[in-house]
Protein backbone atom coordinates (compact mmCIF):
# COMPACT_ATOMS: atom_id res chain seq x y z
CA UNK A 1 0.00 0.00 0.00
CA UNK A 2 1.37 3.34 -1.01
CA UNK A 3 0.58 6.34 1.16
CA UNK A 4 -0.28 9.36 -0.92
CA UNK A 5 -0.09 11.47 2.25
CA UNK A 6 -2.06 14.06 4.11
CA UNK A 7 -4.79 14.21 6.69
CA UNK A 8 -8.32 13.30 5.69
CA UNK A 9 -11.31 15.54 6.09
CA UNK A 10 -14.83 14.15 6.30
CA UNK A 11 -15.61 15.01 2.68
CA UNK A 12 -12.62 12.90 1.62
CA UNK A 13 -13.84 10.03 3.83
CA UNK A 14 -17.24 10.15 2.09
CA UNK A 15 -15.60 10.24 -1.35
CA UNK A 16 -13.28 7.28 -0.70
CA UNK A 17 -16.12 5.19 0.74
CA UNK A 18 -18.40 6.03 -2.19
CA UNK A 19 -15.66 4.95 -4.59
CA UNK A 20 -15.39 1.52 -2.94
CA UNK A 21 -12.65 2.22 -0.40
CA UNK A 22 -12.55 1.57 3.33
CA UNK A 23 -11.69 3.26 6.59
CA UNK A 24 -9.24 0.99 8.42
CA UNK A 25 -8.34 1.27 12.11
CA UNK A 26 -5.14 -0.54 13.06
CA UNK A 27 -5.18 -1.14 16.80
CA UNK A 28 -1.44 -1.85 17.13
CA UNK A 29 -0.56 1.56 15.69
CA UNK A 30 -3.58 3.38 17.09
CA UNK A 31 -4.47 5.18 13.90
CA UNK A 32 -7.12 5.15 11.23
CA UNK A 33 -6.42 5.39 7.53
CA UNK A 34 -8.37 5.77 4.32
CA UNK A 35 -7.69 3.01 1.81
CA UNK A 36 -8.92 3.54 -1.72
CA UNK A 37 -10.56 0.79 -3.76
CA UNK A 38 -7.23 0.08 -5.49
CA UNK A 39 -5.51 -0.52 -2.12
CA UNK A 40 -3.60 2.75 -1.84
CA UNK A 41 -3.53 4.52 1.51
CA UNK A 42 -4.79 7.96 0.57
CA UNK A 43 -4.72 9.69 3.98
CA UNK A 44 -4.78 9.27 7.74
CA UNK A 45 -7.59 10.46 9.96
CA UNK A 46 -6.62 12.70 12.83
CA UNK A 47 -8.35 12.24 16.18
CA UNK A 48 -10.97 14.87 15.54
CA UNK A 49 -12.00 13.51 12.14
CA UNK A 50 -11.95 9.94 13.42
CA UNK A 51 -14.19 10.86 16.37
CA UNK A 52 -16.63 12.55 13.98
CA UNK A 53 -16.54 9.53 11.70
CA UNK A 54 -17.30 7.16 14.59
CA UNK A 55 -20.30 9.15 15.78
CA UNK A 56 -21.88 10.15 12.47
CA UNK A 57 -20.93 7.76 9.70
CA UNK A 58 -19.57 4.50 11.15
CA UNK A 59 -22.90 3.31 12.62
CA UNK A 60 -24.37 3.33 9.09
CA UNK A 61 -21.56 1.28 7.53
CA UNK A 62 -20.61 -2.38 7.33
CA UNK A 63 -17.99 -3.16 9.98
CA UNK A 64 -15.48 -6.00 9.68
CA UNK A 65 -13.02 -7.07 12.39
CA UNK A 66 -9.99 -9.30 11.96
CA UNK A 67 -7.11 -10.48 14.13
CA UNK A 68 -6.97 -10.06 17.89
CA UNK A 69 -5.75 -7.51 20.39
CA UNK A 70 -3.76 -10.21 22.19
CA UNK A 71 -2.11 -11.22 18.91
CA UNK A 72 -1.29 -7.60 18.12
CA UNK A 73 -2.97 -7.70 14.73
CA UNK A 74 -6.49 -6.40 15.47
CA UNK A 75 -7.92 -4.38 12.56
CA UNK A 76 -11.37 -2.88 12.05
CA UNK A 77 -12.61 -1.84 8.60
CA UNK A 78 -15.73 0.05 7.58
CA UNK A 79 -17.18 0.20 4.08
CA UNK A 80 -20.47 0.71 2.31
Amino acid sequence: MKNTGGRAQMRQVYRVLNEGGVVRFIHRDGWAILVSADGEVSATLDGRTYAGFLTTLAPKLKRTESGSIDGGDFVVEWNL
